[in-house]
């Protein structure tokens, strides 16, 4: 067998590794329910392929995996690994299990009707929810059992081929309509002492923790330690270490890498339990990498216009960035090159691939008429994403032999911002856009990545600007040698479009994905 897709650390950063070979998923991840019938996912495909996806993320439903307790159906997964073969893409399957959007909606009818074995949460007010508890329930060993199976199957059925090279656990995890499961058993855990482990966690690097509400003494129980953030805290331990129960159970099965996704709160003071309580939010960050040290990432949905912010908080020393989900807009684009560039993501997937480029709903072909909804995407946005994945497949080379090195940076245009400027090595770069970006026009922002490819020679890729290149060696001046226009072929290999001199002997990118290669001379 071929080796396994692994995450790899080195140096400062991470890489994927898909048969050895480092590999970005460039991505989208498929709406809810188009999994559930093979004719519409020919749709999908088809929009993969247009797209220049090598990756599409892609549910499994625990509902219909395990429509009775312990008789399984595996007939959906082996159509889109099949299909998925066929197509020539890579899968990333996301276990709809117990809790999915802070909602238990995906598990068996089985567990929904039996309160007995599995019960509810509770919240303030004593009232039952359509959430499962984890606390004095059979819920983890069933979900043990139909989780292993699945891992079993990929193993049998893919090891060989890997089309399925990362496993999503849960979606976006969480309690919603309070801050933590208030039920009995659940409040007799929150009364007992923090766990040791967690102390110890603390002590050895994170005593200055915002969360700490004592950093003196860091002995006692939930509310003793965290104070007002404790709801939140014991959730966050319990989510990630019944998540981490799953994967390293689904790791002595088939070790490929998991993952575990984030619904991200809106606001900084928005109250736990309006976003899922408990789940992997920045500042849980560091209980989830606790509690959980056999999930291989945190990975954010980012929804949110402050992409870079969740960027930089996600891409840590223990953890890549990875974007499971984001807008389908006229950021999608914008922000596939700072990923890359600068936060050197491992996936990138805009959520609804197969709406993108669609003015539409998924549900009913109904076009959008919710002014307020600005997440709606155009042909604009289709061609633009196409043309960018396209380029990136063909450099992936050249890109990842970056992505642990600080020889690479990614930009992308803000909102009301005509010009920015960047350092990258002994370069000093100005950078004009060419439109202004608006919250009610459809210009797509102006987006980049600048390599330095050795100690004269830069690569630019991207769209919508110009840059102007100076030198920050003192009393140094710069001068082309060449400019070439190009591309990189499906073997990789830099092909030179055209020669550019005299009045064209500048960086000045085109209004759609472009590729020039610039050789420099001091003096």
């Amino acid at each position: 067998m071929k080796s396994l897709p692994v995450i790899k650390k080195e140096n400062n950063g991470y890489l994927f590794l898909v048969d050895n070979k480092p590999f970005i998923m460039l991505a989208g991840e498929v709406h809810n329910s188009a999994c559930t019938s093979e004719k519409y996912m020919q749709y999908v495909w088809k929009k993969a392929e247009e797209l220049n996806c090598n990756t599409i993320l892609a549910p499994v439903y625990w509902e219909l995996f395990e429509p009775q307790e312990n008789e399984f159906d595996y007939n959906l997964i082996q159509n889109i690994i099949l299909e998925s073969r066929l197509h020539n893409t890579k899968l990333v399957l996301l276990w709809f299990g117990s809790w999915k959007n802070g909602l238990s909606s995906y598990v068996p009818q089985w567990v929904k009707k039996d309160l007995m074995r599995f019960p509810r949460t509770e919240d303030e007010y004593g009232t039952k929810t359509k959430i499962l508890s984890m606390f004095n329930s059979e819920i983890f060993s069933s979900e043990l059992n139909a989780y292993t199976h699945f891992l079993n199957y990929l193993y049998e059925f893919d090891s060989e081929e890997q089309t399925v090279i990362a496993v999503q656990i849960e979606n976006e995890i969480g309690i919603l309509g309070a801050e933590r499961d208030f039920s009995k058993y659940a409040t007799e855990a929150f009364n007992k002492c923090v766990p040791n482990e967690l102390l110890e966690y603390f002590e050895e690097g994170f005593r200055q923790s915002i969360l700490l509400q004592n950093i003196d003494n860091l002995v006692g129980t939930w509310k003793d330690i965290f104070g007002s953030r404790a709801n939140e805290v014991f959730m966050a331990w319990n989510y990630a270490s019944y998540v981490n129960g799953l994967a390293k159970a689904g790791k002595e099965c088939y070790k490929i890498p998991s993952f575990t996704n984030v619904w991200l709160k809106e606001f900084d003071d928005e109250m736990p339990g309006l976003y899922p309580s408990g789940g992997p939010e920045p500042d849980m960050l560091d209980i989830w990498k606790c509690a959980a040290p056999d999930l291989d990432v945190l990975a954010p949905d980012i929804y949110t216009l402050q992409f870079e912010k969740i960027a930089k908080l996600y891409r840590r020393k223990d953890n890549p960035l990875f974007i499971p989900e984001t807008r389908r807009d006229k950021w999608a684009v914008a922000n596939l090159y700072i990923s890359i560039g600068t936060y050197k993501t491992l996936c990138y997937s805009p959520f609804g691939i197969e709406s993108v480029g669609e003015n539409r709903s998924f549900i009913t072909p109904i076009i959008h008429t919710n002014s307020s909804d600005k997440n709606v995407s155009n042909e604009t946005v289709k061609d633009l994403l196409a043309k960018s994945y396209q380029i990136f497949r063909n450099a992936m080379p050249l890109i990842t032999k970056f992505y642990a090195t600080d020889k690479m940076i990614g930009f992308v245009q803000e909102e009301g911002q005509m010009a920015k400027h960047i350092k990258l090595g002994n370069f000093f770069i100005e950078l004009e856009f060419y439109h202004a970006i608006e919250d009610d026009n459809n210009y797509i922002p102006g987006a980049g990545i600048v390599i330095n490819m050795c100690e004269d020679e830069l690569v630019f890729l991207g769209y919508g600007y110009r840059a102007c290149v100076s030198t920050l060696n003192q009393g140094k001046q710069l001068d082309f040698l060449l400019l070439e226009k190009g591309t990189f072929d499906k073997n990789h290999n830099w092909k030179k479009y055209m020669y550019l001199n005299g009045d064209e002997q500048r960086i000045q990118m085109e209004e759609e994905p472009t590729a020039l290669r610039a050789v420099f001379y001091e003096f």
